[in-house]
């Protein structure tokens, strides 16, 4: 690092030591004095590596598909119930969070290349903004779900993603975790084959990472077998008769102890669904597994990922 290079790091510390309180400032010098920062510190630059691997084949899966991420194989109709029931075709446009982080989209608007408005009347200024979703997990909320809110220690645990769609959270597992069981199961057949692209061009372990062409109402084998299930919001892929059969077929297949991690609350989910007193009693919120790695996140932007286990 050359000299000047130092002065400027030297000036950024200064700068978020000074919006300290003595209390504040205190902590900090026993923690860099006492050099546990450094096991922080490898920890960190051991998060950025898996996360550029990640960032890496985000950028491969851009030239697979189309600009939303959308197949037109896929049958994706926005929800009539729930907190995304006002989204329709006019007023909703998908950015996939695992190939497009809030940077990446800053810059294509800058470029021109996107617009976060609409104009309710043409040729005129009175534009509202888009409403933005995400049907895959970005990097940084696989990175926090691996190394805050489960376990750490997955090698002898199955992990089941129900919609794998591009394969985000299949990834976040094979390089942000240690488990030894990796499944993906997926309706969409063009989505399996994007998924099996990738895992064949990065090297991955066959043996320690699949992807399954079903319907997860059809593989009650896998359900149960599963030690860890994630579950991203279903409402723009199934009906509300077909969401409420696959909790019912959750309910009946997960083995006691299972953890279910979702990016909305169960209460919310099942609520919406009409359906929140008869699973009342079936899960437990759990506490994040791995306290020690919240250093490493802004936990406000990860309020909504929810970890609970099967009693």
């Amino acid at each position: 690092m050359s000299n000047d290079n130092l002065i400027y790091a030297k000036s950024r510390i200064l700068d978020i030591l000074s919006e300290l309180d003595d209390f504040e400032l205190d902590n900090i010098s026993q923690w860099m004095c006492s050099h546990s920062y450094r096991k922080d510190l490898e920890e960190k630059k051991c998060m950025n590596i898996s996360e550029k691997y990640l960032k890496d084949i985000g950028n491969t899966i851009k030239a697979m598909v189309p600009f939303e991420a959308e197949m037109s194989s896929e049958n994706i109709v926005p929800p009539t119930i729930g907190d995304q029931a006002d989204c329709n075709a006019i007023n909703t446009c998908h950015i996939d969070e695992f190939l497009y982080d809030e940077d990446e989209v800053c810059e294509l608007v800058t470029n021109g290349k996107f617009n976060r408005h609409y104009c309710l009347e043409c040729n005129s200024r009175n534009t509202k903004e888009l409403i933005l979703i995400s049907h895959s997990m970005s990097r940084k909320s696989l990175l926090y779900m691996f190394r805050v809110l489960l376990p750490k220690d997955l090698e002898d645990k199955q992990v089941l993603d129900v919609g794998s769609r591009l394969g985000a959270v299949l990834y976040g597992a094979y390089y942000f975790s240690n488990a030894g069981s990796i499944l993906g199961v997926e309706m969409n057949k063009d989505c399996c084959e994007i998924q099996e692209r990738i895992i064949t061009q990065y090297s991955m372990d066959n043996n320690r990472i699949k992807v399954i062409h079903s319907d997860i109402l059809k593989r009650s084998d896998v359900v149960q077998s599963a030690d860890v299930i994630i579950i991203n919001v279903l409402d723009f892929f199934v009906d509300i008769e077909i969401h409420k059969q696959i909790w019912y077929f959750f309910k009946k297949y997960l083995k006691k102890g299972t953890y279910l991690v979702c990016n909305r609350s169960m209460a919310d989910t099942l609520g919406y669904l009409d359906m929140f007193e008869e699973f009342m009693n079936w899960l437990s919120i759990c506490k994040p597994g791995q306290l020690e790695n919240e250093i490493f996140f802004d936990i406000d932007e990860q309020s909504e990922l929810f970890l609970y286990t099967v009693n």
